[in-house]
């Protein structure tokens, strides 16, 4: 019997604009575009173009801010339908940083729009 992992934190749904590559540079691999389509602390979803693995390491940037960029180090845990799911594995404490300012903005903007809406 597989068990799965269960997440600590609830991911919040976003749509933004990212890229990732392998770091390899003997494949020609260049930076490929993605959407990231949700994020937590520890981990996120990205769709994009390029067939990925379970346990692959990726490079990711992607601009939460204007001219504030996350980059982190992320390693595919599942692939879906819906996109891939991944695991931050290496990030500075500029990067935790920016992930919860960006986490907690959304949030208050959501909280905001349904107290707006109810």
């Amino acid at each position: 019997m597989t068990t799965r992992e269960l997440r600590a934190e609830k991911r919040i749904r976003v749509s933004e604009k990212g890229e990732l590559s392998t770091g390899s540079v003997n494949i020609g691999d260049a930076w490929i575009p993605c959407q990231v389509k949700d994020l937590s602390d520890s981990g996120l979803r990205v769709v994009c173009n390029k067939q990925l693995s379970i346990g692959q390491t990726l490079e990711l940037k992607c601009e939460l801010f204007p001219e504030r960029s996350l980059n982190c180090k992320i390693e595919v845990r599942h692939i879906g339908p819906s996109g891939v799911g991944t695991k931050v594995t290496e990030i500075d404490r500029r990067g935790i940083g920016l992930i919860q300012l960006y986490l907690q903005e959304q949030y208050a903007l959501r909280h905001a729009h349904s107290k707006f809406n109810n």
